[in-house]
């Protein structure tokens, strides 16, 4: 059996630092042989709709340089073997091909610091719902979809056994398949209140840290989740 950390959503310069803490330490003492980013990395609030198009979004002005250096602060540290593209990556994909040149010069500098901060041996999946995943193995992981109160169930019955990121909601559920089927969600690792998009929505108050750890061969693959609650002080580690 080898051993694989899997993390997400740690969103650069919004990232909580004794989230990011624990994960090294977790790390360090584990030893994984496979650690996974789920993508949301960074946060690339700048480069949102309503912010891009220069129509006074108050994400207009979000420090770009700070994300990204945030950002490569904790991949460089983490040096994860699978980067998993997110929405908020995809945003610079899918920008710098946009009609404005400096918009898409930016965005495209933007992808290159992912490339800059991963391990030469990195390996990237970009965000599609088929090239997303990386899969150890009987569970894809990948960023993830799908969001709303049945996320991890529909996720499981769409892909089968995985370990997602995207809705910030640490949990797992099982799928209504007749090949019994599961989903894991590892949560956020940002600081859940400097999340400005969301700071008015109820279902913000569902979310949570996590991360997930495991065993795995060619065919099988055994996760665990560990989870803090929204708030937590005291950041305890699996034995």
């Amino acid at each position: 059996m080898k051993r694989f950390l899997a993390v997400g959503c740690s969103h650069g310069r919004k990232a909580l630092s004794r989230a990011l803490g624990a994960i090294i330490e977790f790390k360090q003492e584990f030893k994984p042989h496979t650690t996974l980013h789920l993508g949301d990395a960074y946060d690339s609030a700048a480069f949102r709709a309503g912010a891009a198009y220069g129509k006074g979004d108050k994400d207009e002005g979000d420090d770009i340089e700070l994300d990204c250096k945030s950002a490569a602060s904790f991949l460089r540290e983490l040096r994860p073997d699978v980067f998993c593209h997110g929405n908020h990556e995809h945003r610079w994909t899918v920008l710098s091909e946009h009609p404005s040149s400096i918009i898409a010069l930016a965005a495209s500098s933007c992808l290159e610091e992912i490339t800059a901060a991963l391990p030469r041996k990195c390996i990237q999946r970009r965000w599609s719902i088929y090239d997303n995943w990386h899969t150890l193995g009987n569970y894809r992981f990948g960023h993830g979809f799908l969001f709303g109160e049945q996320f991890l169930r529909d996720s499981a019955e769409t892909f089968g056994n995985c370990v997602v990121a995207h809705a910030h909601r640490a949990g797992e559920a099982n799928g209504r398949t007749l090949t019994p089927t599961r989903a894991v969600c590892v949560g956020t690792l940002a600081d859940i209140p400097a999340m400005g998009y969301a700071e008015t929505r109820r279902s913000t108050l569902a979310w949570s840290h996590g991360f997930a750890y495991g065993e795995y061969t060619d065919t099988e693959c055994r996760v665990h989740l560990h989870q803090w609650p929204r708030g937590e002080k005291i950041w305890q580690l699996p034995n």
